[in-house]
């Protein structure tokens, strides 16, 4: 395994990845034209450095007096979020992977560097140090929020291809040469699809651990609800067969008023910042609460968690002493069933029955469980896409989206996939 520099802020960092070789990692054709004169028609100046000069060099004047971009370099520049968790850190390190590929000359005449951020202001310092570098031949940019959109604005200004990866957001989504992610509307639909089958109803008691407050989570939720009022079917990637609320829920979808009373009568959501901790903390603090709502109607709780480390802390808390044997005992009554977004191989290993103490608990407390297939390797395929937008193999028009099909995993079809070590 080789190494890339990493910056955070303006520190470097010798940071050691790991995961997948890149292989099978493929983009789509394009024509090298395409390229050229899609930076032609983007006539902005280099934005300076936070502090520095107020004309940069590399910059040519036109007969009209206005300045043009200056020619592409050769750096490709990754940006990544900070591992704050078991999906975004085994993304940034199949991320750090493939820059140290670059860098050992696997996929072309590149050079790369791997930034990563906490936020999106420290995102938008080091689009100005990209900028003031006056190098770049693109960046694959996965904006931590809202704010990261100046400097993807930024980029735009100066004429820079990049691609928007994950976080889409959409306020500078038109000026990325692609938008790309899992499918987190298809990922909302997969978990109403699942929970309907097993029974859910607007009168069920509804827990909702929510990532942030970022398009990822929005985007679920809009398909979740979607699919509900029969909107957006779920399409099974796995088994290539579409699915309609009709033909799982006899016939009839929701209307708006029976999903608003789904979300509100005993609706329980929770913004655990895709933390595993977080959630124990709600979990620890509110699970009496949850099971007094189900009590009151139909006997039923249904969990609607958008990561498998939320869903993995349910359990985890479940397996300890938190509670005594009386609450333990009054939701083992209950009817319950729980979704996971992801695919880490600490949920997959559940699923399997591996884990002998969670899956005890999953036993017991559980009826049923299931995590929607939604890879980090594809942090791997946005870069390869930039890599292949500069090699002239594009079929993508500017602001153009690709979402990543998504399945639902559980316990019948899981020993067919590996999952990623989230921790």
């Amino acid at each position: 395994m080789g190494f890339c520099i990493v910056r955070l802020g303006a520190k470097c960092y010798d940071v050691r990845g790991n995961g997948t070789n890149g292989k099978g990692v493929g983009g789509y054709m394009m024509r090298k034209v395409l390229a050229v004169l899609l930076v032609l028609c983007m006539t902005a100046g280099l934005a300076s450095c936070k502090g520095g000069k107020k004309e940069e060099p590399g910059l040519a004047e036109t007969e009209e007096g206005q300045e043009e971009a200056a020619p592409l370099g050769n750096q490709i520049y990754v940006m990544t979020a900070a591992p704050d968790h078991g999906w975004t850190g085994q993304g940034a390190a199949y991320a750090a992977a493939f820059v140290d590929e670059i860098n050992m000359g696997i996929h072309g005449d590149y050079a790369a560097t791997h930034y990563i951020a906490d936020n999106g202001e420290t995102q938008n310092e080091q689009v100005q140090e990209i900028l003031a570098n006056q190098d770049a031949a693109g960046v694959m940019f996965w904006g931590c929020d809202e704010a990261a959109g100046e400097g993807q604005q930024a980029l735009t200004d100066a004429g820079i291809p990049w691609i928007s990866y994950d976080r889409i957001i959409e306020s500078t989504m038109n000026g990325a040469v692609l938008n790309y992610s899992g499918d987190n509307w298809q990922s909302g639909v997969a978990v109403a699809y699942y929970l309907i089958t097993n029974g859910m109803t607007p009168d069920s008691t509804l827990v909702q651990f929510s990532g942030d407050a970022s398009t990822v989570s929005e985007r679920r939720l809009e398909g979740f609800q979607r699919f509900l009022m029969g909107q957006e079917d779920y399409y099974d990637a796995e088994g290539d067969r579409i699915y309609t609320m009709e033909e799982v829920n006899q016939g009839k979808i929701w209307t708006q008023e029976e999903v608003d009373r789904l979300c509100t009568e005993n609706y329980f959501e929770y913004n655990c910042e895709w933390s595993n901790e977080k959630a124990k903390e709600y979990i620890e603090s509110n699970l009496p609460s949850w099971i007094e709502a189900a009590k009151s109607t139909d006997h039923t709780m249904f969990i609607f968690s958008m990561d498998d480390e939320m869903s993995m802390a349910f359990l985890e808390v479940l397996s300890g002493d938190v509670f005594d044997e009386s609450v333990k005992g009054e939701l083992e009554a209950l009817t319950v069933y729980m979704s996971a977004v992801g695919g880490m191989e600490e949920m997959y290993a559940v699923l399997r029955g591996d884990n002998q103490e969670l899956c005890a608990a999953a036993d017991t407390y559980f009826d049923g469980l299931m995590s929607v297939y939604y890879n980090p390797v594809m942090t791997q395929t946005a870069i390869q896409k930039l890599l292949d937008y500069l090699e002239g193999t594009w079929d993508y028009v500017l602001g153009a989206e690709d979402y990543e099909p998504v399945f639902i995993v559980d316990s019948e079809n899981v020993k067919e996939y590996e999952g990623f070590i989230g921790r």
